[in-house]
C-alpha cells in the first residue's frame, strides 16, 4: 500500500512545508516591490493631498490625478515586480532540482516509489506555487489597500488582468528555462554558468553579428538591423518581458514595438510547454549517477562547447579590434576559441590537465572559424553587391534614423533603387578601377557623400544600406526629385507633421530672419497661425525650386498651465519665392524682412575649410583665410546665415523643409563677424557656391581624393541624412 506520504496530496503538502523558504523569499520580494512602493504612493499623495487643501487648492485635481496615475503604472508595468519574477524563476528552478547534483539526495529520491514524471511535477508544481501563490495574495492585499484608501479610481481591471496574464507567461517561460538547465547540469555552479548562456547569449550574438558586419561589409548600416536585434531580444525573454507591458509593448525599451504583444504571449505560452516537456522528457532519462558532473549529457557537451567557443572567439577578436586595431582582431580571434576550449574542457572534467584534451576538437573550430571570416571578408555572399527588385519593395528612404513614415510612390522607388545601383557601382569601382576609370565613370570626388539608402520589403522586412555616392549631376538630379517631390514634403517635413493642439493648449509661433534677429511671435491666435501654416503648405507644395530662406518659424504648443514643451518645437522656413505667405505675415503680424545676405563691412575674417589628406591613416580639415575684397563679396552673395536660419546639415537634409543647400562634406565656408567676435558657417542654396573662389584657395595637398579616402570614420560624424 502507497503511504498517504506519497499521495498527490501528501507529497505537494510536503513539498511546500520544505519550500517555506521559497515562500517567504517570494513573500518578502512582492512585498517590497507591489504593496510597499503602492502604500508609500498613496501616503504621500493623501498628505500633499490635505497640504493643497489648505494652501493650494488650485493645484489639487491636477495633483491627485497625477498620484492616481502612478498607482495605476504600479499596478500594471511594475519593473520591480518582474525582477522579483525573473530571481523566483531562477532561485526555484535551481533549488527544487537542485538535488540531481547531489548523489545522495539522488539515491533517495530515486528510491521513493514515485514515478519520475510524478516526481518532476512535484518539483515543478511546488517552485510555482510558492511564486505565483504569494504573488496574488499580495496583489489582493494591495488592491484592498488602493480602495480602502481612496485611490480605486487607479484600479483598471482590464490593465490588472492584462499585467497578471503576462506576468504568469513570462514566469513560466523564465521558471521552464531554468529547470532544463539544471536537469541537463550535474552540477550547480555549472548550472547557474550554463543558465546565464542560455538567458543572454542571443542578444550577444547579435551584437557580435553587427560588429561583423560593420567590419566587413562596406555598405553595411545598422538602421536596417532593428528587426534582427528584435529577433534576438525575443530570444531572451528576461529582456523582452521588460518591453512589455500587459498584453501591449511598453515600458523601459520597446525597441520601436508598438501595439498588441498577444502574439508575443502566445508564443512564450507554448514555447513554455514545449521547453517543460522537454525537461520532463530528460528528468525521464537522466541517469542518478551523472550527479556530480558538469553535464549529465554526454550528447550535449560537444555542441555546447562549439557554440560557446565560436561566440567566445568572435568576442574575443571584436575586442582586441577595438582595443588595438584591425591586426590584433585575428589573434584575438585565436586566443578566444584557444581559451575558451581550454576553460570548458577543464569544466566538463574538473581537472586542469583537461587543457590538453580534444586537440582535433580545437582545430576543427579554428578551422572553421576562420574559414567563415574569410568567406565573409570575400563578401561570397553579395552583401555589399545586393540590390532589391522595384517589385518587391514596399517603401524606401533615404532618411537615417528618421522615425517619419516612409516613401511608397513609384517615381521615389525608381529613385533609390537607381542611387542604390550607383552606390554599388562606385563602391565596387573603388576597390577595382584606377583612380582615372573611377573620375572618368563618377566625376570628381571632392564632395562625394555618405548617405543611407532604407528598403521596406514585401512581407515587411526592412534592409539598409550605406553608399558613398559621387556629387555628378544624376545623382544631384535624383535627390532633388525626391526631396521636393509632395509625398517627401507631406510625409518628411515638420511643416506638414504638426502636432494637434488639445484644448489645454495654445500655439506659439516665433518669427527670425536670416540675419538671426528675433522678430516677435503671434501667441494664443491660432486662426491666424493656422492660416500662415495652411498658406505655406500650399505655397511649398507648388514650389520645386529652392529659395533664400526669408523667415525661420519656430512652432510650439504651450500648455497654459505646465509651460512651454519643448519638444514640441519645430523649425519651419518661409523662403523668398513663398510671396502669398509673406504677404499674409505682413498682413497678420506687421513683420516684413527681407532676404538679408552678409556683407564684407559685418565681417572681420573669412576662411575655407578642406578636407586634405594628413597621412596614410586619414584626413583633416586645413583652413585658409581669404583675404581679397572681391574674393569676400563672392563667398556672402549668396549665403545663408547657419547659425539663425539653423542650417547646419547638407543638401540632403530637408526633414524640416530646409531650403536646397549645397553638400559641405569637404568644404566648409566660415565667416567671423565684427559684432561680439561671432563665428558663423555660412550655406549656399543649391547651384550657387561660388566654386571658382573655393577652387582658386584649395591648398597644395588637398587633393582629388582626399574626400574620397573619408572613410566612414567621417561619415560617422556626418548629420543623418534627411
Amino acid at each position: 500500500m502507497t503511504s498517504k506520504s506519497f499521495s498527490s496530496k501528501g507529497l505537494a503538502g510536503d513539498s511546500i512545508r520544505r519550500s517555506l523558504w521559497a515562500l517567504v523569499l517570494s513573500g518578502v520580494g512582492f512585498f517590497l516591490s507591489l504593496l510597499l512602493p503602492v502604500l508609500m504612493t498613496m501616503q504621500r499623495a493623501l498628505e500633499q493631498k490635505a497640504y493643497n487643501l489648505n494652501n493650494s487648492p488650485q493645484y489639487m485635481e491636477d495633483a491627485w490625478q497625477g498620484a492616481l496615475d502612478q498607482v495605476a503604472v504600479l499596478l500594471g508595468y511594475n519593473p520591480f515586480v518582474k525582477v522579483t519574477f525573473v530571481v523566483m524563476a531562477v532561485v526555484c528552478g535551481v533549488a527544487l532540482f537542485a538535488y540531481l547534483h547531489n548523489r545522495q539526495k539522488v539515491d533517495f529520491y530515486h528510491s521513493l516509489p514515485l514515478s519520475r514524471t510524478r516526481l518532476f511535477a512535484n518539483n515543478f508544481l511546488t517552485g510555482a506555487l510558492c511564486t505565483l501563490s504569494t504573488y496574488f495574495v499580495m496583489l489582493a492585499i494591495t488592491l484592498a489597500c488602493v480602495y480602502a484608501m481612496g485611490f480605486g479610481e487607479a484600479a483598471d481591471w482590464g490593465a490588472i488582468g492584462g499585467t497578471v496574464l503576462c506576468n504568469l507567461i513570462f514566469f513560466l517561460l523564465i521558471y521552464a528555462l531554468a529547470v532544463l538547465t539544471t536537469i541537463v547540469c550535474g552540477n550547480t555552479v555549472v548550472t547557474l554558468l550554463l543558465l546565464a548562456w542560455v538567458y543572454f547569449s542571443p542578444l550577444l550574438v547579435r551584437m557580435l553579428q553587427i560588429a561583423m558586419l560593420g567590419k566587413f561589409y562596406e555598405t553595411y548600416s545598422s538602421e536596417g538591423g532593428l528587426d534582427g536585434t528584435i529577433a534576438a531580444v525575443r530570444l531572451c525573454p528576461v529582456m523582452e518581458y521588460f518591453t512589455v507591458d500587459g498584453i501591449r509593448y511598453g515600458g523601459v525599451a520597446t525597441l520601436g514595438q508598438t501595439g498588441s504583444a498577444a502574439g508575443l504571449l502566445a508564443g512564450y505560452l507554448a514555447a513554455a510547454a514545449v521547453v517543460t516537456a522537454l525537461a520532463v522528457f530528460l528528468f525521464r532519462i537522466r541517469k542518478s549517477e551523472r550527479a556530480g558532473t558538469a553535464l549529465a549529457f554526454d550528447r550535449s557537451k560537444l555542441p555546447i562547447k562549439v557554440y560557446i567557443c565560436l561566440i567566445m572567439s568572435v568576442a574575443f577578436g571584436t575586442l582586441f579590434n577595438l582595443i588595438a586595431g584591425d591586426f590584433w582582431f585575428w589573434p584575438g580571434l585565436v586566443i578566444g576559441a584557444v581559451l575558451f576550449h581550454w576553460i570548458v574542457e577543464i569544466i566538463y572534467a574538473f581537472d586542469f590537465r583537461a587543457i590538453f584534451a580534444k586537440p582535433l576538437h580545437l582545430a576543427v573550430m579554428l578551422v572553421v572559424l576562420v574559414g567563415g571570416i574569410l568567406l565573409m571578408k570575400a563578401d561570397v555572399t553579395g552583401y555589399d553587391t545586393w540590390l532589391p527588385d522595384e517589385g518587391e519593395l514596399e517603401a524606401v528612404d533615404v532618411a537615417a534614423y528618421s522615425s517619419r513614415e516612409m516613401l511608397s510612390e513609384p517615381e521615389n522607388i525608381a529613385a533609390v533603387c537607381r542611387l542604390a545601383e550607383i552606390g554599388v557601382a562606385m563602391t565596387a569601382a573603388e576597390d577595382a578601377a584606377p583612380e582615372g576609370e573611377l573620375q572618368a565613370q563618377f566625376g570628381s570626388f571632392d564632395d562625394s557623400f555618405g548617405i543611407t539608402l532604407k528598403f521596406r520589403l514585401n512581407g515587411g522586412r526592412m534592409e539598409a544600406r550605406y553608399y558613398r555616392l559621387p556629387q555628378t549631376e544624376e545623382v544631384e538630379a535624383l535627390l532633388v526629385q525626391l526631396q521636393t517631390s509632395a509625398e517627401y514634403k507631406q510625409k518628411k517635413w515638420d511643416l506638414f507633421c504638426l502636432d494637434n493642439m488639445t484644448e489645454d493648449e495654445v500655439a506659439v509661433l516665433m518669427f527670425t530672419d536670416n540675419a538671426g534677429a528675433f522678430l516677435g511671435n503671434l501667441y494664443d491666435e491660432p486662426e491666424k497661425i493656422s492660416e500662415i501654416l495652411e498658406t505655406l503648405r500650399e505655397e511649398e507644395l507648388a514650389r520645386q525650386e529652392s529659395s533664400m530662406p526669408v523667415f525661420r518659424l519656430e512652432l510650439a504648443y504651450e500648455n497654459r498651465q505646465d509651460g512651454i514643451r519643448s519638444a514640441s518645437w519645430s523649425n519651419i522656413y518661409v523662403c523668398e519665392a513663398d510671396t502669398r505667405t509673406l504677404a499674409l505675415i505682413k498682413q497678420l503680424t506687421g513683420y516684413e524682412p527681407q532676404p538679408q545676405a552678409l556683407t564684407a563691412d559685418q565681417i572681420s575674417t573669412v576662411e575655407i575649410g578642406y578636407v586634405v589628406q594628413r597621412d596614410e591613416e586619414g584626413t583633416a580639415w586645413s583652413n585658409v583665410t581669404v583675404t581679397d575684397a572681391g574674393d569676400i563679396e563672392k563667398l556672402l552673395e549668396n549665403a545663408v546665415y547657419a547659425d539663425a536660419m539653423d542650417i547646419y546639415n547638407s543638401v540632403f537634409y530637408l526633414g524640416s523643409g530646409a531650403p536646397l543647400m549645397e553638400s559641405t562634406d569637404t568644404v566648409n565656408v566660415y565667416a567671423t563677424l565684427k559684432d561680439g567676435d561671432r563665428t558663423t558657417e555660412l550655406r549656399y542654396l543649391l547651384g550657387t557656391q561660388p566654386t571658382d573662389v573655393i577652387e582658386k584657395y584649395r591648398p597644395d595637398g588637398a587633393a582629388d581624393e582626399a574626400a574620397a579616402v573619408i572613410g566612414a570614420a567621417a561619415a560617422a560624424e556626418m548629420p543623418s541624412v534627411g
